[in-house]
C-alpha cells in the first residue's frame, strides 16, 4: 500500500529564508500574546524570546496605506495585529491606542478600528505594538518588544496540541518577502543583521 503524504501550502507567499536553511533552538516557546485560532505565523517573523520562561512574543509592525482615516487606518495583508492590541506610531510614541476591530473583507488591505483617533497618522507611517510604563506625566510609551530571534518554522494556530513557536537563532532572511517593516532600531550593521542577534542576517536581493 502506497503512503500518501499530504502537505498544506499557503498561496501568494514567497520563501522568507534563503534556501530554507535556519538553525532552530531546542524546545518550543509559548506565545506571550493571545493568538487567535486560524492565525498563520510565517517564518522570519521577528520575536522576543524569554529563555527563563521559555516564552516568545511577536514583534508587530505594519505600514499605514493610503485611503484610511486616523480612526480606521488601512494596513497591508499579512500583519499580525489582533483585536485588543495597543499600537503607537513609530518615531512618535506620544499615544497608545487599542485596536477594537479589524475588517478583513477587502482583498487588498485590512482596516483597523482604533478606540480613538491617532491624530497625525498618515500614509507610510509605521504602526507598532506598544506599551506604557509609569503613570501620569511620567508615563513613557515605547515598543512592546524588541526581537532577538525569528520564527524558524511556519506555524498555524488551529487550537490543537501545544501552541508553541519554533525559534531560529541563525538564518539569512530575504527582506522583500516580509509582510511587515523591520524597525531601524531593531537592526545593526546598517540594517544587515538583527541588533540583538547578529546571526540573523537580512538581504534585499
Amino acid at each position: 500500500m502506497a503512503i500518501d503524504f499530504k502537505t498544506k501550502s499557503y498561496s501568494g507567499h514567497f520563501p522568507e529564508i534563503w534556501r530554507g536553511e535556519a538553525k532552530i533552538l531546542p524546545g518550543g516557546f509559548k506565545p506571550i500574546q493571545e493568538i487567535p485560532i486560524g492565525t498563520v505565523l510565517h517564518r522570519a517573523v521577528p520575536i522576543y524570546c524569554n529563555f527563563d520562561e521559555l516564552s516568545a512574543a511577536i514583534c508587530k509592525t505594519a505600514t499605514v496605506l493610503a485611503g484610511g482615516t486616523t480612526t480606521k487606518p488601512r494596513v497591508p495583508k499579512g500583519h499580525l495585529f489582533f483585536v485588543g492590541d495597543s499600537v503607537t506610531k513609530h518615531g512618535d510614541y506620544s499615544k497608545l491606542v487599542v485596536i477594537t476591530g479589524i475588517d478583513k473583507t477587502n482583498a487588498e488591505y485590512d482596516t483597523l478600528t482604533l478606540q480613538s483617533a491617532y491624530t497625525g497618522l498618515t500614509e507610510k507611517d509605521i504602526l507598532v505594538e506598544g506599551k506604557s510604563e509609569g503613570e501620569g506625566e511620567n508615563a513613557k510609551i515605547s515598543t512592546a518588544y524588541e526581537p532577538n530571534m525569528i520564527v524558524g518554522a511556519e506555524k498555524e494556530f488551529d487550537g490543537k496540541g501545544l501552541p508553541t513557536i519554533d525559534a531560529a537563532y541563525e538564518a539569512l532572511v530575504l527582506i522583500p518577502s516580509l509582510d511587515f517593516p523591520m524597525l531601524p532600531e531593531w537592526l545593526g550593521g546598517n540594517g544587515v543583521f538583527l541588533k540583538n542577534n547578529p546571526k540573523i542576517t537580512y538581504i534585499k536581493q
